[in-house]
């Protein structure tokens, strides 16, 4: 984050600079495609946005024009980073005091800066880099269903699962995992599961996250492995040989959480604990029946789940209701959102396309390149909608696979 925290301007710095404009009334600006370019999208504290706006200079004034394309290029970053226009009084708590707009709710501009301006005939274009920060307090996309696939978690070690054949905990885990996350919140669900594992170690594999997330029209991915079953068993001692062998197992779970837009994880955390196993060295034990579960291991293991399913629910809380286009038509198009995920008739969606840049340094970034005009949903039904360019405008552009959110 360092490469964009150079020559960084205070709020009050670039609200002199910037701000300073004769009084009058203005026309509407024609505002033109932002990009927004985040270091390290929805994962950290504190991300920089880079938005750019353009506006028309209408009657020669060219700082109004000025204004108001800054204006869209902050209203549009500060929206995307999830808060949400209230009424139109001032943007980004008094950063812009006499222009028509209030942006409230789950970010805060720490520091804004302004990177070029660029004048071409009766259009300027504007461009700035804002630092956001996500309250931690409540917010609106909590009310929004994140959708999540994954696979059967492989057993990285199979021969730790012969004690017992526990083979099967590879299918279970991910079922017990998926009944834990619903217990522990309405905001996100393990929508599919897949009947195979993957070796998500695998870079090359994990790479595909975003392909299976499209296929299973799913929002976010679990890739998880399980990393230890050992055994650890010590022989009765011939005094106390009525006793029989004492077993210890463990339990070691790794958790990624993938974003299925572009690949990026949201989460990493490996998980571990360790029981009594009270079964025997040659019996077969049913993974997925109540005596094991019910058995101090298993109820071991469920209370890792549960802790696993707390995590993700929290860092899936307030992040966006993210969907596809599935099929476009005119000015009407199909998306992947629907009443499941909490979207309802009038509710109004960003569209966007996504594409990975690196600079000289070889660091990747994504790259948002945001729709300027937003869509509103005419028709909501189980998991997709039909939505329609706001304000009669028109679509252009826009192909199936490219991103609709909710913020």
């Amino acid at each position: 984050m360092t490469v964009f925290r150079q020559s960084m301007t205070s709020l009050t710095s670039i609200h002199n600079a910037l701000f300073n404009t004769r009084p009058g009334v203005y026309k509407k600006a024609i505002i033109a495609l932002v990009s927004i370019v985040m270091l390290v999208p929805w994962q950290v504290s504190a991300a920089w946005f880079e938005a750019q706006g353009q506006a028309l200079v209408v009657n020669g004034d060219k700082e109004d024009a000025k204004k108001k394309a800054t204006q869209e290029a902050l209203r549009q970053a500060m929206l995307f980073a999830g808060a949400s226009v209230q009424s139109v009084q001032t943007l980004a708590n008094g950063l812009l005091k006499k222009e028509q707009l209030t942006v409230t709710a789950n970010a805060e501009v720490q520091n804004v800066e302004l990177i070029d301006e660029i004048w071409e005939r009766d259009i300027v274009t504007v461009r700035i880099r804002a630092d956001i920060f996500p309250k931690p307090a409540s917010c609106e996309a909590a009310g929004f269903l994140k959708t999540i696939a994954t696979t059967e978690f492989l057993i990285s070690t199979p021969s730790q699962a012969q004690d017992g054949q526990i083979q099967e905990l590879s299918s279970v885990i991910p079922l017990k995992l998926q009944a834990s996350l619903t217990q522990q919140t309405n905001a996100a669900t393990i929508a599919r599961i897949t009947d195979y594992p993957i070796d998500w170690r695998r870079q090359d594999l994990r790479r595909q996250a975003p392909t299976l997330a499209r296929q299973s029209r799913t929002q976010y991915i679990i890739a998880a492995t399980i990393t230890d079953l050992s055994l650890n068993r010590e022989p009765a001692s011939m005094l106390s040989f009525w006793k029989g062998d004492r077993a210890t197992r463990h339990f070691s779970l790794d958790i990624s959480l993938i974003d299925g837009v572009h690949g990026g994880v949201l989460m990493q955390k490996q998980y571990g604990t360790r029981a009594p196993w009270r079964f025997d060295q040659f019996e077969d034990v049913d993974a997925s029946g109540a005596p094991f579960w019910q058995s101090a291991y298993g109820e071991a293991v469920a209370r890792t789940l549960e802790q696993v399913s707390s995590d993700v629910a929290a860092k899936l809380a307030c992040q966006p209701a993210t969907g596809r286009v599935i099929q476009v038509a005119g000015n009407t198009l199909e998306v992947s959102l629907g009443r499941s995920h909490g979207i309802q008739v009038g509710d109004e969606l960003f569209l966007y396309q996504t594409k990975q840049v690196s600079n000289p340094f070889n660091d990747n970034f994504i790259q948002y390149n945001l729709y300027p005009e937003r869509v509103t949903v005419t028709a909501a039904y189980a998991d997709s909608a039909t939505v329609k360019v706001a304000n009669d405008g028109i679509l252009m552009n826009i192909q199936p696979n490219d991103f609709v959110a909710k913020r």
